[in-house]
């Protein structure tokens, strides 16, 4: 009976201090301070262990597509470089202002499982800035990002501003033919009208 009671006892203490800590506003929630301890140890274990929970079920496709790490640097370049870097680029005012600072995919990128990405870029995390791109982005989509970081520690910066480029000139051709079109199909009305 004094084992029950002892831990009964605890268990209110520890429920009074945790409501002390909600509610004193002791605890610094400013990003600029970095976290460190017990709660640093707390979020990290958290997370990671949360995350491993549920890659089982993922299912990895090939990532080994051109096609598919062409489109998921343009998402990659257009949704994720202001935080996580890209090669031959300074970090970003974005990514310096992040309390937990974001992983820098171009070093890390190839240590992290295919699945323990494609997880993160869908569901995203809370406290870090990390979106869930899954309520945006299908599975696919987020699939040709993970093939692109996945690929993006094997990149230079001339590389990485090689692609940049091409992605640039396939935008623009776009765009010009799509004026063609759009120029052509108005003079062929106009052409009806006599």
């Amino acid at each position: 009976m004094k084992i029950l009671f002892s831990v009964l006892m605890t268990l209110v203490v520890l429920f009074v201090l945790f409501l002390i800590i909600v509610y004193s506003g002791w605890y610094d929630v400013s990003a600029m301070n970095n976290e460190s301890g017990i709660m640093k140890w707390v979020f990290n274990t958290t997370k990671n262990n949360s995350i491993e929970s549920r890659l089982d079920d993922i299912s990895v496709p090939d990532l080994n597509d051109s096609l598919l790490i062409k489109e998921g640097f343009e998402h990659y370049n257009e949704m994720c470089v202001s935080c996580h870097g890209a090669p031959g680029m300074e970090e970003t005012e974005l990514s310096k202002g992040l309390n937990p600072r974001a992983p820098y995919l171009p070093k890390i990128a190839k240590f992290i499982e295919p699945a323990e990405l494609f997880w993160a870029t869908k569901n995203g995390i809370r406290m870090t800035g990390m979106p869930a791109w899954g309520k945006t982005h299908s599975d696919e989509k987020i699939w040709a990002i993970v093939a692109f970081m996945k690929m993006l520690p094997t990149l230079s910066g001339e590389d990485y501003e090689k692609m940049g480029n091409e992605t640039e000139m396939r935008e623009e051709d776009h765009d010009h033919n799509g004026e063609l079109e759009e120029h052509e199909h108005s003079h062929s009305d106009g052409d009806h009208d006599h």
